[in-house]
């Protein structure tokens, strides 16, 4: 590490802080809208993705209004004693902020506790009864509502997209189009998937520009610092992981009954990891999961819908351990989605007789949210020291497989249209390990005052913090400046939600078909 003197420092930082100083308040959206907001402002937000990911920034008194679901999908949070806490600790609000969330005007009543899930307000006229209290929507989600502009239209309330699933291109989504709607993608092509990182720092410019220099500068580069500690605890582990010939596969399942015999089977959909932002950031750490290209010629037959039966070719229709040795996927280890992971939960030896998968016998399984939970630092923290405990003690269980050597933020493997060929996972290179959620590591050599150069050729937030720290110029800026080594993240294929007129939102069939167990 590289250290640099006071005085340096200042020469060369101080018209950066006055251009950040005099813009604040400042934010530019996910569909390129320029808003400038005032200290007085009061804002409305989905409660997990938006007001959580906020309130570990420091937003709270600004926040009024929520809606959709506190939990992740599947959870038995109660909302009402969260102390008993829930299956999902890694990803769920804990009591002091469930505690917080009660203090809100709740726009979902109806589904705000449903584990089968909820996005939206119960209904329009909830929006408008509190309407005098909402200067803002603050749109953190993946664009897939059509209400949004049906909101603004019936109660003047400007909506504030940040874009959880792709980078901003004006080319990606729609906007102000008579035909299409709101946030609706435009081109996928042109659509490159977020992960973590960079939802988190778009929100942590959010912040910054909501709460001027009240913004929590500490509880953010606290936060970043775990962040950081975590993702490098998290690849360390993938690096032996990979060494050991370890794979992993994001899915989603259901137990079905057969219509003409009445016994059930179980079926998984494949996922590929260019979708969602969890898969995302754990195959940019150094995760070995395996793809399955979607629209490949090699799963036409099969689709993205895989029973038992087709998951076990030797089996012949009859499964059991003794037939379980050339599996369709050479899984060592399940990622499933939280709310179909109560399959696994609730079910687990029924599961085992009809899908008898070597891992899956094995115990060596796991949940992730999709399209669920907190966006901040604290979320990625959290949800990589699990992800680090459950995959630490996992074997393989097949044999070894080559890995492809391809960067993990790529067209090829973040973008629609992209993804490896099926059983195919990316090799593990330092190299091209997400350098962002490396940055911002607290370390012994970091004194207030001095600039740390770090690995990606930024600074850190906490060496920010010491420049801003007994200045004149607005602490909150110590937050936007957030060094970005790229545009990338989590591309979705999910099929777009769309909002009815009236009444709640909760995840149909239409969208997870196959999880509807």
């Amino acid at each position: 590490m590289m250290k640099i003197t006071h005085s340096h420092t200042l020469k060369w930082i101080l018209p950066f802080l006055l251009l950040v100083a005099a813009e604040a308040g400042e934010f530019t959206d996910d569909l390129g809208r320029t808003f400038n907001f005032k200290k007085s402002d009061k804002f409305g937000t989905r409660a997990a993705t938006g007001a959580l990911s906020l309130y570990r920034m420091g937003i709270e008194d600004q926040i009024t209004s929520i809606w959709g679901l506190w939990s992740i999908r599947g959870s038995n949070l109660d909302v009402d004693n969260p102390a008993l806490g829930s299956y999902f600790p890694d990803a769920d609000p804990v009591e002091e902020e469930v505690v917080w969330l009660h203090t809100k005007n709740n726009l979902s009543p109806e589904c705000y506790t449903n584990p089968r899930g909820c996005f939206r307000w119960d209904d329009i006229e909830l929006v408008k009864q509190y309407q005098d209290e909402i200067d803002y929507i603050l749109f953190i989600d993946n664009g897939g509502d059509s209400g949004m502009r049906t909101v603004t239209t019936e109660t003047g309330i400007p909506v504030v997209f940040i874009d959880t699933f792709y980078e901003y291109n004006v080319e990606c989504r729609h906007l102000d189009h008579p035909e299409e709607n709101d946030y609706s993608t435009k081109d996928k092509t042109k659509c490159f998937g977020r992960s973590m990182i960079d939802i988190a720092t778009r929100i942590e410019e959010l912040a910054v520009a909501i709460a001027g220099d009240d913004v929590n500068v500490k509880q953010i580069e606290d936060d970043r610092a775990l962040a950081c500690e975590s993702a490098q605890k998290f690849t360390d582990m993938m690096k032996v992981k990979q060494g050991e010939g370890l794979r992993v596969m994001t899915t989603i399942n259901a137990i079905k009954k057969d219509s003409d015999t009445g016994e059930d089977y179980f079926e998984i959909r494949t996922l590929d990891p260019i979708d969602l932002w969890v898969p995302r950031t754990l195959e940019e750490l150094g995760m070995p999961i395996l793809h399955h290209d979607e629209g490949s010629k090699t799963l036409e037959d099969i689709s993205t819908r895989v029973t038992g039966s087709q998951f076990f070719p030797d089996c012949n229709g009859v499964l059991s351990e003794s037939c379980n040795n050339n599996p369709l996927y050479p899984v060592d280890f399940w990622l499933i989605d939280s709310r179909s992971y109560l399959n696994i939960l609730d079910n687990e030896e029924v599961v085992k007789a009809i899908f008898p998968d070597k891992a899956m016998l094995a115990g060596q399984h796991w949940h992730y949210a999709r399209n669920d939970g907190p966006l901040s630092y604290h979320a990625i923290h959290r949800m990589l020291d699990e992800m680090t405990k459950r995959l630490s003690t996992a074997k393989r269980m097949h044999p070894t497989t080559p890995c492809t050597a391809i960067d993990p933020k790529t067209t090829v493997t973040a973008q629609e249209g992209g993804g490896l060929d099926r059983n195919e996972y990316i090799c593990y290179n330092e190299e091209l390990i997400q350098k962002e959620y490396l940055t911002g590591c607290k370390s012994k050599d970091l004194k207030t005052g001095a600039i740390v150069e770090t690995e990606s050729k930024g600074l850190s937030t906490g060496a920010i913090v010491g420049i801003v720290i007994g200045s004149t110029v607005a602490l909150g800026i110590a937050g936007v400046v957030l060094w970005r080594v790229r545009g990338s993240g989590n591309a979705g294929k999910p099929k777009e939600e769309k909002a009815p007129s009236g009444g709640p939102v909760i995840e149909s069939f239409g969208e997870d078909e196959v999880v509807d167990a």
